[in-house]
């Protein structure tokens, strides 16, 4: 029984850690509200494709780096300041979960991703 307890413990802290360890938050709708009516100076940065971003998106997204594009080639990010904190989505949050990885990699301490991108997203748009 005690060993039992030792492995649920030794699981439970394994958990812990690696939740903390993806380096980025995920944000719901209503924090993401919240931030962009912020008075912090945030990028909000849609990497969905061109084609993507100009049929819909999400009002205050005024920057679009297509995932595509960067993946391969952090180069083109070199221009963005990376002590700014950066609110990254795309269409459904798996592009913006591997974004943010970048992001993070490339310097950015304060990322986060919209969950679910916006298809989750319950809010207006434009287009």
């Amino acid at each position: 029984m005690k060993k039992l307890f030792i492995l649920i413990l030794i699981s439970i802290f394994t958990l812990a850690l690696s939740s903390c360890s993806k380096g980025y938050t995920n944000i719901s709708n209503e924090e993401l509200v919240e931030m962009l009516d912020s008075d912090i100076d945030y990028y909000f940065i849609d990497v969905r494709t061109l084609n993507e971003y100009y049929t819909e998106r999400i009002a205050g997204f005024d920057i679009n780096y297509d995932y595509y594009l960067f993946e391969d080639d952090y180069s083109l990010l070199d221009k963005l300041d990376t002590s700014k904190p950066v609110v990254i989505m795309c269409n459904s949050g798996n592009r913006s979960v591997s974004a943010s990885k970048i992001f993070l990699e490339i310097g950015f301490t304060e990322v986060y991703n919209l969950k679910n991108g916006i298809e989750g997203w319950d809010g207006d748009t434009i287009g």
